[in-house]
């Protein structure tokens, strides 16, 4: 099975400027690149798709380059976006790519330059003065195509500056570049940049010849079972960096994907043969309330992102909590373990029932005493039956917390 076939086949593949070409090329070692985007210190769960993808593509054999958006993070790209985005200082872009790049280090080899690297595409943007961009770039650029691209007519309406105007031609500029200086005959992106791909090969074309062997082709936006964008929480986007989004906090996410999304997920991101996960989720769904198939594929992604050891951690964490066993963890496995949780600050000390109420583990007084008196409440695993029952910091584990649990799966926690 081709590459291109594997990803066609994990649901992958969007759009391609002429698949027959890309896949009679990817017989052969081709330096292929994807840009990321600094508008942030660290990348998001949705970023590590792309990630994964130039992972296989150098596991193929395949040269690959990240490139860093140093010069496009300061224009800001238009393609999803209803409005024009606030500008970040050139300060906070460069420590933002900097950031990024020390990521990217961890998941792509870049040992061997001739395997893979990482550029900055303000390093040749930067140097370049106002005119000579306007008539090698912007002299290739007719104003009607431009209008024509999705990207830019979806904006029309609510408006959109010369600035991000020009995005597409910055873009296009960098294909050129890489074609150029490191031999790059590909680039791919999110579905969402589908008109700066074909931008982008259309202006290298024009400048290298209609023959010149140059491909581009788009990922899926991927989206959960409900329709919502992969990678969103309740709390907002997942990062990448642990100390912005803890790894236990990916870890639940997978936990609780729905079942039909265990094997969109795995597709992406586990790397075993699709035979393979085929039969895993089979074994899943034959006792789908196990949740085999969650266990499984959040241990894979946390693996990949944050290490084995990490994982090891997250999953013991769970496991604390659905068997409200919280012996052997460390003072910072319970901080991590509130992520998440519904967390209120107790002081001296508060009754079971206001404690339920102030947690919204219970709406009213009588609720709250119902689950009391049903043996349906515990704390920091044991069950209680004291509706006068005061917590205080005496209850609580290291670090001051006191974990309460409603139910099977709800649970929130008192900081003392």
């Amino acid at each position: 099975m081709n590459i291109i076939e594997d990803f066609e086949k994990r649901g992958l593949l969007d759009n391609f400027s002429d698949k027959e070409k890309v896949e009679e090329m990817l017989k052969s070692k081709q330096t292929i690149y994807c840009g990321f985007d600094p508008s942030a210190k660290s990348m998001q769960l949705g970023n590590f798709i792309m990630i994964t993808l130039l992972q296989r593509l150098q596991e193929a054999g395949h040269r690959v380059i990240a490139v860093l958006g140093g010069a496009t993070g300061m224009i800001g790209d238009p393609s999803g976006k209803k409005s024009e985005r606030k500008f970040l200082d050139k300060n906070a872009i460069n420590e933002n790519a900097l950031a990024i790049k020390a990521q990217l280090s961890k998941y792509i080899n870049t040992t061997d330059p001739n395997k893979g690297i990482i550029v900055n595409n303000y390093d040749w943007w930067s140097k370049m003065d106002v005119l000579t961009f306007l008539r090698e770039y912007g002299k290739s650029f007719q104003i009607n195509y431009m209008l024509d691209k999705e990207i830019v007519k979806s904006r029309l309406e609510v408006g959109i500056s010369y600035t991000e105007f020009s995005y597409m031609i910055l873009q296009s500029g960098d294909f050129e570049h890489l074609y150029k200086d490191f031999g790059c005959s590909m680039q791919f992106g999110g579905g969402d940049q589908w008109g700066n791909l074909t931008t982008a090969l259309d202006f290298v074309k024009k400048k290298e010849g209609s023959d010149c062997k140059a491909e581009v082709f788009s990922i899926k936006l991927i989206t959960d079972s409900n329709g919502k964008k992969f990678g969103k929480s309740e709390n907002g986007a997942l990062y990448l960096d642990p100390t912005m989004t803890s790894p236990y906090h990916i870890y639940q996410y997978f936990m609780n994907v729905s079942d039909s999304d265990v094997l969109k997920y795995s597709y992406i991101f586990d790397k075993r043969p699709i035979e393979e996960i085929d039969e895993m989720y089979k074994a899943h769904m034959e006792h789908p309330e196990l949740r085999m198939g969650q266990k499984e594929l959040a241990r894979t992604i946390v693996t990949a992102i944050h290490g084995k050891g990490v994982s090891d951690e997250c999953e013991k964490m769970s496991v604390a909590l659905f068997k409200d066993d919280f012996s052997g963890l460390s003072e910072a496995d319970l901080q991590e373990l509130t992520d998440g949780l519904v967390l209120v600050n107790g002081e001296g000390s508060i009754n079971i029932l206001d404690a339920l109420i102030n947690l919204k583990l219970a709406s009213s007084k009588r609720e709250a005493r119902e689950f009391v008196t049903n043996g349906a409440v515990k704390i920091n695993g044991e069950k209680i039956s004291d509706l006068n029952l005061n917590i205080d910091s005496s209850k609580a584990l290291n670090g001051g917390y006191v974990f309460i649990k409603r139910g099977k799966k709800n649970y929130a926690c008192l900081k003392f």
